[in-house]
């Protein structure tokens, strides 16, 4: 395998698993894809800025209003045609859609379906309309490709999800060319169900996966050279920098592995600090720029748990109000979610899928994958001195303190003592800085041909619990 180039047959894999799994699993049936794909059409079409809506009665693609109070709200909302959202594949976000079990003939059905972009609905998209246009850009390009070849509605849904895997599956190959050390890790990471699902989607976490892991990867790869910075790569961090903000800001922290580049390929000290500022400089800069354009500008109610599901006593300012003069009850807050949620997280991050999130795996899947992901994190190769462990488990430990931090604003009752809201799935994005920083034994004998069986485990493992969960 290592003669012929591992790398060429883990991508291999995981594609292959990818297009089975994409075409397997049933419209829709992931964590808000409705919203997620109705943002990527809209972007398609060239909206980059979502319009407004009061909360109505009509379609919301999987949203449901059960808050009294959100009527008032103006909202993100979005129009697609309605050959693409037929009523079938939609659910709402409390139903279990493992309950109602598709047909070949439905999807069939749907594949033949023809476009139609006159023939329309509107419904909202509360909590992807803030999202800037490059975090769906493999899917929104695939739409007008599909638009312009007036292709079936259905097999436009369809391309749009493997533009994503395409995108990610590029973004997982250069991740392992460039740390070729850690590349059994990377594609362990990569065939996990929730990754593989998540990509092979119209998700905005499909770009965010395969940004975060090629940034990752490059920035540590840097690090080994000794030659003089070039322009293309001052050109590739901007880039860089401007993607992560785009994906979603909470991963800006992977621009600080920067640092981890030997000062002498940059210049003077004054030079290297310089640089390394203005990267982060471009990420919070790109940040708030779209924040006005999406936000200020607009005037839009984002959308809260309030909205979501009805939960009072929610409210942002009065929130921020609360942590300012209990900094400690805060903190306690994330201790306390990160002790009980544990097994919520470690379940989310590996693997649940479905409309609302209910479609898991056996115990004794996440058991086993999990002991393979961490002998793999303790033998991954990486050549890394204390302080370059310190500056991964610092950085990967600012975004998870902005994750609990924002969604304690926006999802969780006014000095609750659990943070609501965040899911398993949004650690992945930093599981290579957190898995990378605890090589600390020698790597194994065929550690190749071991991850590729891991591997193809958990490839079948996925589809298996697909398959008998949908039909």
């Amino acid at each position: 395998m290592e003669n012929f180039g591992a790398e060429k047959i883990f991508i291999a894999v995981f594609l292959i698993f990818g297009v089975m799994i994409l075409f397997m699993r049933p419209p829709y049936r992931l964590m808000d894809e409705p919203v997620h794909f109705a943002r990527a059409w809209q972007i398609s079409e060239g909206i980059f800025l979502s319009p407004l809506k009061i909360q109505g009665v009509e379609k919301n693609f999987g949203w449901k209003n059960c808050s009294p109070d959100a009527a008032t709200e103006k909202l993100y909302s979005a129009s697609v045609p309605a050959s693409l959202v037929p009523d079938k594949f939609i659910f709402d976000v409390q139903a279990d859609s493992t309950r109602v079990k598709v047909s070949i003939d439905e999807l069939k059905k749907f594949l033949s379906t023809p476009l139609n972009v006159d023939e329309r609905e509107e419904g909202l998209i509360p909590n992807t309309g803030v999202y800037p246009p490059p975090t769906y850009l493999p899917q929104a390009i695939a739409a007008l490709f599909g638009r312009v070849l007036n292709l079936n509605a259905g097999i436009i849904f369809y391309l749009m999800g493997l533009s994503g895997l395409i995108f990610v599956g590029a973004c997982v190959y250069w991740s392992m060319k460039f740390l070729p050390e850690a590349k059994p890790l990377i594609f362990l990471l990569a065939m996990m169900p929730m990754f593989l699902v998540e990509a092979a989607s119209t998700s905005a976490d499909a770009v965010t996966f395969g940004v975060c892991f090629l940034g990752t990867a490059w920035l540590l790869s840097l690090k080994n050279s000794t030659e003089k910075f070039s322009h293309a790569e001052i050109f590739g961090l901007m880039i860089l920098s401007i993607m992560l903000a785009c994906s979603k800001s909470v991963y800006g922290t992977i621009l600080l592995l920067y640092f981890l580049i030997p000062r002498e390929r940059v210049g003077l000290l004054k030079k290297f600090l310089s640089l390394g500022a203005a990267i982060l400089a471009l990420n919070l800069l790109t940040s708030l720029i779209w924040t006005w354009l999406a936000v200020g500008m607009t005037g839009v109610e984002l959308a809260t748990i309030k909205q979501y599901l009805g939960v009072e006593n929610v409210d942002a300012a009065a929130q921020k109000i609360f942590i300012a003069e209990h900094p400690a009850e805060f903190f306690a807050a994330i201790i306390h979610s990160l002790d009980t949620g544990k097994f919520y997280y470690l379940f989310g991050f590996m693997g649940t899928w479905g409309a609302n999130g209910e479609l898991f795996l056996p115990p004794i899947f996440y058991a086993l994958y999990g002991l393979t992901l961490i002998f793999f994190a303790l033998t991954n190769g990486l050549n890394l001195k204390l302080n370059e462990r310190g500056l991964l488990i610092f950085a990967a430990a600012v975004s998870t303190f902005a994750l609990f931090l924002y969604d304690y604003l926006i999802w969780t009752p006014i000095g609750a003592d659990y943070v609501k809201g965040v899911q398993g799935r949004y650690f992945i994005p930093i599981a290579p800085m957190i898995f990378g920083a605890l090589s600390v034994l020698p790597t194994m004998r065929h550690k190749n041909l071991i991850a590729l069986t891991a591997g193809i485990f958990s490839g079948v493992a996925t589809l298996s619990a697909n398959f008998y969960a949908f039909y």
